[in-house]
């Protein structure tokens, strides 16, 4: 009898997709032993997933990966509408007021360019996914959880693991086997979509959107006039309600994006064609004991704005921070909870958003659709002009007004509080916010309008660093011409940003490693710090002496 190859690890990552790629790419670099397999035995090799939020790109610059992004992908500002063929407004981020980003566009990236850059990133910290292995089953007992699997040949194996996160997409069979449901529905519109060359009397480089009474277009530039996305309206009836993905011709794709563009398209050298339909759904649980869901595998949206793939990204970061600091820090279970208590929100909000986007601009017909296209020329082309509307698309699209403060509202004249995305803002001459906080990990960043003498430097930099698994930062106005341990301020805007408006006004923050203020004092509050820390972690008394740090070497 052949022996069951058997497996242990600190956490299993079921899926890799750009959200479980992700998860195990942030478990590794904090110091977890984490193990990723997926049934598939290559990664993607199409696009699917075409855009990538400014939200997700902060997360990769973060981590040291904003290059790696750039070489595959190509950022775009630049948003046009058309209505039976003739323009009539459109989007221009550059002029949307969100200066608290430095990434003002949406990035056009295929998945199998998103996927690529994270497998190698992998590779980088050491860890290779388990291709060609299928998860089956798995119990939770309580203290661990057991996976059984088999590889591509049959042959059985066992993985044996603290935590499981199934991030093995819509069919997933983590979510079915812990009963979850998966309340929404199906779209009755079908698309047809492909990845190819498109010869018009276009610029390539701009996103567009077609709309043409019951034909719904769009174009997607990845790589100017290259390679780009093209997707509309399938008026062909259904062959089967079952099936997403079916084969496509690219003469049927050019005649149905030629009527909703309303102009001669001639398309060639598919890379992808397919047809597909789209379906609105969300669990109502992110996690059951040992057990979590991620990504497709908990939520599924419609196409429009391109929220699916960045939101999966996002959920990644929150889990995987959580995970390293119970199993590193000794954090309390109360934390993985509030994994679900931060995260399923969004999920219904973003799934809110993409349906009302493609409920507007997708799911009309007849008479419907044309009282949308006279609207779309009265109402929607100029209104796009307007700041108010640029903006507010930019921030919607782009997530980086996702928070978990509560109540949920916006930013008010004191910057950002606890459960608020930390916005960058300029510090001096090629240094910002962002600079301070990345790489994954806790950050103590004390902020001081007033002007610090060296002594004072020195103290504060020394309580700061008294603080368990957190890398302190320091950025003041000094009364001295440097200091080795403060980021000297030259921009009054940091501190507008963030609610300093007196002249001796001071604050500290504890910022979560996905970004997220976890904590904020007026002042510069050391033991309200240290108190915060250890309440985040379930350890309410002075944990100076019995936390561990996390890993910082890989960081």
């Amino acid at each position: 009898m052949t022996e069951v190859e058997a497996i242990a690890c600190e956490v299993l990552v079921i899926g890799a997709g750009p959200t479980g790629l992700m998860a195990a790419y942030l478990l590794k670099r904090c110091g977890v032993d984490v193990r990723v397999i997926d049934k598939r035995a290559e990664p993607s090799a199409e696009s699917r997933a075409g855009v990538m939020s400014s939200r997700s790109v902060e997360l990769f610059a973060s981590l040291g990966l904003a290059d790696k992004v750039f070489a595959h992908g190509v950022p775009n500002s630049d948003f046009d509408i058309f209505v039976a063929g003739r323009h009539v407004g459109g989007f221009h981020f550059d002029d949307a007021h969100a200066d608290d980003t430095p990434f003002r566009f949406l990035t056009m990236i295929p998945q199998s360019g998103t996927e690529a850059l994270l497998i190698e990133a992998l590779g980088e910290v050491g860890l290779a996914v388990d291709r060609s292995v299928e998860g089956k089953a798995f119990v939770d007992t309580g203290e661990a959880v057991t996976v059984e699997a088999t590889h591509a040949d049959g042959t059985p194996l066992t993985f044996h693991a603290q935590y499981v996160l199934g991030a093995d997409g819509a069919h997933s069979l983590v979510r079915h086997g812990l009963g979850l449901s998966f309340e929404g529905a199906r779209y009755p519109q079908s698309f047809l979509l492909g990845d190819v060359q498109v010869d018009w009397d276009l610029p390539g480089e701009r996103f567009r959107v077609f709309l043409n009474g019951d034909r719904l277009g769009l174009y997607v530039p990845f790589q100017g006039h290259g390679v780009a996305r093209v997707m509309t309206t399938d008026l062909a009836p259904p062959t089967t309600q079952d099936q997403t993905w079916s084969h496509l011709d690219v003469a049927e794709l050019q005649a149905g994006f030629e009527a909703a563009a309303g102009r001669p398209v001639g398309l060639h050298d598919p890379v992808w064609l397919t047809r597909f339909s789209s379906q609105h759904r969300v669990v109502d649980r992110y996690r059951v004991g040992r057990v979590f869901v991620a990504g497709d595998a908990a939520h599924i949206h419609s196409p429009a704005g391109g929220q699916g793939m960045n939101t999966g990204l996002q959920d990644a970061a929150n889990i995987a921070w959580k995970l390293a600091a119970v199993l590193r820090r000794g954090a309390g279970d109360a934390l993985l909870d509030s994994y679900e208590a931060e995260r399923l929100p969004v999920a219904h909000h973003v799934l809110e958003l993409s349906d009302r986007m493609f409920d507007v601009s997708a799911s009309q017909t007849g008479w419907r659709a044309k009282m949308r296209d006279a609207l779309a020329r009265i109402v929607v082309g100029p209104a796009s002009q307007l700041d108010r509307v640029q903006t507010a698309a930019f921030r919607a699209l782009s997530q980086i007004d996702v928070g978990y403060a509560e109540p949920r509202a916006p930013r008010g004249p004191k910057g950002p509080v606890a459960g608020e995305r930390v916005p960058d803002a300029p510090i001096r001459r090629g240094r910002d916010v962002f600079d301070l906080i990345a790489g994954y990990r806790f950050t103590a960043l004390a902020l001081s309008r007033k002007r610090l003498d060296a002594d004072e430097a020195d103290r504060l930099a020394a309580a700061l660093d008294a603080l368990p698994g957190v890398t302190a930062r320091i950025a003041a106005r000094l009364n001295l011409p440097a200091h080795e341990r403060v980021e000297r301020v030259e921009h009054a805007e940091l501190f507008a940003r963030y609610g300093l408006t007196q002249d001796d006004a001071q604050a500290l923050l504890l910022v979560r490693p996905d970004g997220y203020v976890a904590w904020r004092g007026d002042g510069l509050d050391i033991e309200g710090c240290r108190t915060a820390l250890a309440a985040l972690m379930g350890q309410m008394t002075d944990i100076s002496g019995q936390a561990r740090s996390m890993a910082e070497p890989a960081l």
